[in-house]
């Protein structure tokens, strides 16, 4: 035991960083693809090419939800309808990320999106499940095609047109 014994002496070793500091002079930031810089050319372009083939596609999809409604076979509505809304999913993935005013044309994009695809998609379950119930049957007679949110989607194609 050791009560009395003495202190080994603290060694302070140098810092590495600074040699480091002492010969940096500036610092430069290069900024990654989209992620933080106002709205470029090419994002722009981007959001408008996806809107406008959302807007075309959401022609057939309003003509395939009405189809479903009108009860035709569904291994027709599901080949048609099928594709269509895995496409309205993939353009949402494919949105490129923005800033300000692009930022949010981006997010009703993708909200629109979202809408169609997953109003396809349902629509079709309730045609593949119309034989539970006369409940099922009812909501079948509402479908009236893809609502506001297709209007919006014009909307935002017309100000991306701008």
């Amino acid at each position: 035991m050791r009560l009395f014994g003495r202190r080994q002496a603290q060694v302070t070793e140098p810092d590495p960083g600074e040699a480091l500091r002492a010969t940096v002079s500036s610092v430069v930031y290069v900024v990654d693809d989209d992620v933080g810089v106002p709205a470029t050319p090419v994002s722009l372009a981007k959001l408008r090419r996806i809107v406008a083939e959302a807007v075309v596609l959401q022609d057939e999809a309003a003509e395939v939800v009405l189809d479903i409604r009108r009860r035709e076979p569904l291994h027709e509505l599901a080949s048609r309808g099928g594709p269509l809304a895995r496409r309205f999913f993939e353009l949402r993935r494919q949105l490129p990320a923005a800033d300000g005013d692009l930022a949010r044309q981006c997010e009703t994009a993708s909200v629109l999106l979202d809408h169609h695809g997953t109003m396809l998609t349902y629509a079709l379950e309730l045609a593949a499940s119309e034989w539970r119930g006369p409940g099922v049957t009812e909501q079948l007679e509402r479908l009236n095609g893809l609502g506001e949110p297709a209007e919006r989607l014009d909307e935002l194609y017309l100000e991306l047109a701008r």
